[in-house]
């Protein structure tokens, strides 16, 4: 055993540098498949961190899409009330906008924006809040709210939170009285649940309860055992009256909550979230390629060594080791040497996580609060040593003792062949990260530059409170456009092209039914926006002051219902048709086309978000300063952003960008590793080829000419590798492109650009390795025994 050990390390000095690639390839492997574990797992377990997770379930109608989640309040507590199982329900209002509190801190008013969810007072039992301070049941009164620990922390410091006064600068849905009373502190919930880390108040008890035509609340119910969720379904579809709700023919659904966030419904999140099953077993399935690809390289790496090694391992059989004993100690050779690899991984994740260098991963990467992962893993890395160490510790043994006295051990065919395939292994898998990270770019690039209709590029947008619209909107306006290089100011109830829903409404028009998105505007809007009127006229100023509302639909909306300019909408509030735009598109292009209606009337409600045309070729910093100027002035304690629509897309498109990041931090590795692996083989080819190469040039062969011999099986390989790889490339990509509805065509160049880059870094990496081989001189290569 000590033998074989100082044979080994002599060996490893000898190659120290493919030795150190190769654990550390090892360990970068590794660190990958513990990340992404762990942001598998927080995708797996989502919402399962409440205590109640297995009881609770959503209250859903069978029509598809949003308009089934999103419910009217009188529906609602029918649900609630119909059934002994129901333990406790709640509401939810998801479209409240951050709301504009206010506390004194040494007497002068601070102003805090935090988005709030209005709910029934038994929220807190469906979902069995952790609360640090305060009473769980606090929202019975409905001048107090609960704060979670994060915002408690930000607005009161170290001090107690509960008792502490808020004052709400505009109106919540739950009471006239603006003045609160923290209740209760929660402890912040973990990131995947559908539970938000915010504010929440009590819904007024009488507000909208027997409104059965809004749908506006989403609804949970915790039933007394999760086998009872089909009698609730069969007795409410047995007794209610569904044309109360329109909907003659609907049926309730009952959701667990476990299973909402694999339905993918909505991938902004703004209400429900959502992930894509499929996508968090390709991550699974591409880490676990990743340590496939570093094990072949152990693999590799230790049947080089085999040459090296065949004297002392028969020396050893001829002092009387079996080849038991001896295959033992090099599997746990190779199991310790992949437990390092391992060991150095853990600090590799460490690291990250301290510095937070991976923000496309969600999860905490804490090692203390992912331990069972951790364990996992150290078992994987136990197992990947011993299955690395199997072949090529039975090879190394395999030899008959008299080998020892022959002097030399050369590469066997069999070996070269068994090493060949297992670094096109790694070829094949380089490849097809490649062309996946490459597409998934061109998606998200074709998502970020498509039309959408309007004119996004010189768009500055502000969210103010309700209040603050109210009372100073014109005022607002009229400093803002002091500064020469702002053209107009508009208003909306919406921040459009932020989401996949908005608010939603339904209408018939010529004897048929349909749902649209419903935009509150201000009559400037669509210039403002760069939105042109295809057919019929704009807003116009006069419009703003109509009782009845007037209707301007994209032609989305005006091909499904064949709308007519001057048509007459049945719906809430009955309006008039006056235009129609092209194609106007406010949603991700994951969703196909959408109904969009622009609405100006005299009804009373906030139009908060502002856009603020900017001139082209204008000063943006100078103009966002005189914005906070002119909000200062108006407001000094009113905390807001300015923000422009590269911001908004990254966070509509963050799963894809996330996805992508992923997807080229993989592509990279699997590229560096497999170039290790590439790297350890020409080391020993070219070490055990020395005599063949310094045959060639006595007589007469040129550097060129062994630098092309030495590449040409290389890209033979290569090669080959593309033909299995490319097919299997276009079948995942195109797989992936069916989850858009708009999505990038499938270029060719692609596959010809991963072939190139492979075989380009092939080539460089085996005449780099080569050149001292073929520069030798060729009587020292024909010395060397």
């Amino acid at each position: 055993m000590k033998t074989i050990l100082r044979n080994f390390l002599s060996v490893l000095r000898r190659f120290k540098m493919a030795t150190f690639l190769n654990v550390a390839g090892l360990a970068v492997a590794f660190a990958a498949f513990i990340v992404i574990l762990i942001q598998v797992n927080y995708e797996r377990s989502f919402d399962r961190c409440h205590p109640t997770a297995e009881r609770v379930f959503r209250v859903e109608l069978e029509t598809p899409g949003t308009f089934g989640l999103i419910l009217p309040r009188g529906f609602v507590e029918t649900v609630i009330q119909s059934s002994p199982h129901i333990e406790a329900g709640s509401l939810i209002y998801p479209y409240n906008p951050a709301i504009y509190f206010s506390v004194m801190e040494n007497g002068e008013k601070v102003g805090y924006r935090e988005p709030v969810y209005t709910c029934n007072p038994e929220i807190t039992r469906v979902f069995d809040f952790p609360i640090l301070e305060g009473d769980i049941d606090c929202l019975k009164d409905p001048d107090k709210l609960i704060l979670p620990e994060s915002i408690a922390r930000k607005i009161f410091g170290d001090q107690p939170a509960v008792g502490k006064m808020l004052h709400a600068e505009e109106n919540v849905q739950t009471k006239d009285n603006r003045e609160y009373t923290v209740g209760a502190v929660y402890k912040d919930f973990p990131g995947n649940t559908q539970m938000r880390n915010l504010i929440y108040t009590a819904i007024g008890p009488t507000f909208q309860r027997d409104n059965f035509g809004a749908s506006n609340f989403a609804c949970y119910v915790l039933l007394d055992k999760a086998e009872s969720a089909q009698d609730v379904v069969d007795n409410f579809n047995a007794n209610f009256d569904f044309t109360k709700i329109g909907n003659k023919g609907q049926q309730l659904k009952l959701t667990p909550l476990t299973a909402i966030y694999y339905l993918n419904e909505s991938q902004d999140g703004m209400i429900f979230r959502s992930g894509n099953n499929e996508v968090t077993l390709l991550l699974f399935f591409i880490a676990l390629l990743i340590i496939i690809v570093a094990a072949i390289n152990f693999t590799n790496f230790s049947t080089a060594l085999t040459p090296l090694r065949i004297k002392s391992i028969n020396t050893q059989k001829v002092l009387g080791s079996s080849d038991r004993l001896l295959r033992n100690a090099l599997l746990a050779e190779a199991a310790i040497v992949s437990l390092i690899a391992w060991s150095i991984s853990l600090v590799l994740v460490w690291m990250l996580g301290r510095a937070t260098a991976l923000p496309f991963v969600e999860a905490d990467l804490s090692i203390l609060k992912n331990l069972p992962i951790i364990l996992i893993t150290g078992g994987v890395a136990l197992l990947t040593g011993v299955v690395a160490g199997l072949y090529p510790s039975w090879y190394v043994t395999s030899f008959p003792p008299a080998l020892v006295l022959k002097g030399s051990f050369g590469l066997s065919p069999s070996g070269r062949k068994l090493r060949t395939i297992l670094v096109s292994v790694q070829f094949i898998v380089s490849i097809l990260l490649i062309i996946g990270a490459s597409f998934v770019q061109l998606q998200n690039d074709y998502m970020r530059s498509f039309s959408l209709g309007f004119d996004k590029d010189q768009i500055a947008i502000v969210e103010l409170s309700g209040e603050l619209y109210n009372k100073h909107h014109e005022t607002y306006v009229n400093r803002l456009k002091e500064f020469p290089d702002i053209e107009d100011v508009a208003f909306a109830m919406e921040k459009v092209a932020s989401k996949d829903g908005y608010s939603t409404n339904g209408a018939v028009l010529k004897q048929k039914e349909f749902q649209f998105f419903m935009i509150m505007t201000s009559s400037n809007f669509l210039r403002v926006m760069g939105i042109p009127v295809e057919e019929g006229r704009d807003f116009s100023l006069s419009d703003e002051l109509s009782e009845e509302p007037v209707y301007i639909f994209n032609e989305a909306a005006k091909l499904a219902v064949n709308m007519e300019q001057g048509d007459i909408l049945q719906s809430w509030v009955p309006g008039r048709i006056i235009g129609f735009t092209g194609n106007v598109k406010f949603t991700s292009l994951r969703n196909g086309e959408n109904n969009i209606a622009f609405v100006v009337s005299k009804m009373p409600y906030p139009m908060s978000v502002s856009y603020i045309r900017l001139k082209a070729g204008s000063d943006v910093h100078a103009a966002v300063n005189h914005i906070r100027k002119t909000l200062a002035d108006i407001d000094p304690a009113y905390p807001f952003d300015v923000q422009f629509y590269d911001t908004i897309f990254n966070h509509l498109y963050h799963k894809e960008e996330n996805l992508r990041s992923l997807i080229t931090v993989f592509s990279i590795l699997a590229i560096i590793i497999s170039l290790v692996g590439v790297f350890g083989l020409v080391v020993f080819d070219t070490q055990y080829r020395r005599k063949e190469i310094g045959v060639r040039k006595v007589h007469g062969a040129t550097n060129s000419e062994i630098l092309k011999m030495l590449n040409r099986s290389y890209i033979y390989i290569v090669l080959v590798c593309f033909a299995l790889a490319a097919p299997v490339g276009y079948y995942g990509i195109k797989k992936w492109l069916e989850s858009f509805a708009y999505k990038t065509p499938m270029y060719w160049w692609v596959y010809l650009a991963a072939l190139t880059i492979v075989l380009v870094i092939t080539i460089g990496t085996v005449t780099f390795q080569s050149w001292r081989a073929a520069n030798a001189n060729p009587v020292d290569s024909l010395k060397a025994q």
